[in-house]
């Protein structure tokens, strides 16, 4: 009787979410003690939702609500690097750039909120932290935040999830990632249970391998992973730029004899967009290396880089070879790299009136 006085107004919503939730957290106790450390703090209160409410001066979607009532999100102990790598929606890591996003407790949307008078049709519930390696000072800004839509905004509908990277025209493309709020958690919890999750020291990786996406070639595996950076990304309809990163991991197996011992000597890629009229011309990039390396392969040796590249289609793919010379015979050969896709979340239009 006294859970139903508490919980009463979620019974048609509470099952599904709290299944989910049972997902979830077993999960990332699994692969990330210290995330799921940030995650054990108290459920929150009725109070603090209404509070959010009344700063929205919106109601709130009920599974959103359901589920801060269920898990509150994030506790963080401040805002430093060390604190905000460990998000539970993953980290990502390009040249000296490092993009992590944190899910907020219901005290930091209220926070959040309060950071600005402006009223607003959506509440964003998660934070993308973008740091700069090499900055000892203001090393780190605020990146772009999934939100959930209280009203409808153009083609986005009431309770969407999207991520919104362009709010200077009036109406604006969006990343929309789920029609709903147990859509989305959903999606989370597939991909937190996901085999091919990849978990760094209990740092969560936001790019995506896929299991058949690899190749072998002289004892030499390439395998691929890629991601989406909305940060570097831009949705205005005369300067359309989807920035994808990609990271390549070569490795040779332990057992593999030594007269396979290889140096990287060059790379060679072919990146071709499209959409769904026709397809585009490729553009061909050659250099030498790979982020100025040269690395030399040889038995349990393992070599993992990432790099991007930006395309103007919301539709394409990559292909190539790395060019290695052998330690032994000094023969020059080439190894295959398997074709990787890029792929972006549905785009639609998004109106701030």
């Amino acid at each position: 009787m006294e859970w139903f006085r508490d919980m009463g107004q979620y019974i048609h919503v509470y099952v599904p979410i709290r299944r989910l939730w049972n997902r979830i957290l077993p999960c990332i106790q699994e692969k990330s003690p210290v995330i799921y450390r940030t995650l054990q703090v108290p459920p929150t209160t009725e109070e603090m939702l209404n509070e959010i409410e009344r700063r929205l001066t919106e109601p709130l979607p009920l599974e959103f609500r359901c589920s801060y009532r269920i898990c509150n999100g994030q506790q963080l102990e401040g805002l430093s690097e060390r604190d905000t790598q460990f998000g539970l929606l993953g980290t990502l890591s390009v040249y000296h750039y490092t993009v992590c996003e944190v899910l907020l407790s219901a005290e930091s949307i209220l926070a959040k909120l309060n950071e600005t008078e402006n009223e607003t049709n959506v509440v964003d519930f998660t934070d993308r932290f973008v740091y700069v390696a090499g900055r000892t000072v203001n090393n780190f800004h605020r990146g772009f935040s999934k939100r959930i839509c209280l009203k409808q905004c153009g083609d986005v509908m009431p309770g969407s999830v999207c991520l919104q990277i362009d709010e200077m025209a009036r109406v604006a493309p969006t990343f929309l990632y789920a029609e709903n709020f147990i859509k989305w958690l959903e999606s989370l919890a597939n991909w937190l249970e996901d085999r091919e999750l990849m978990v760094d020291e209990g740092r969560i990786s936001q790019f995506v391998h896929e299991p058949d996406c690899w190749e072998e070639t002289e004892k030499v595996r390439v395998s691929v992973a890629t991601a989406l950076v909305p940060e570097f990304s831009s949705l205005i309809i005369s300067d359309v730029k989807l920035m994808h990163a990609y990271q390549i991991t070569m490795s040779m197996d332990d057992c593999t004899l030594p007269k396979y011992n290889c140096t990287l000597q060059k790379r060679h890629w072919e990146i071709t967009e499209y959409n769904e009229e026709s397809n585009q011309p490729i553009q061909e990039v050659d250099g030498p290396g790979v982020i100025g390396k040269h690395p030399t392969m040889q038995p349990a040796e393992k070599f993992t880089y990432a790099s991007w590249t930006p395309l103007s289609t919301k539709n394409g793919y990559m292909t190539g070879w790395f060019t290695f010379r052998n330690n032994q015979d000094s023969r020059i050969f080439d190894v295959q790299c398997p074709r990787f896709d890029f792929r972006c979340p549905e785009i639609k239009n998004f109106s701030f009136e």
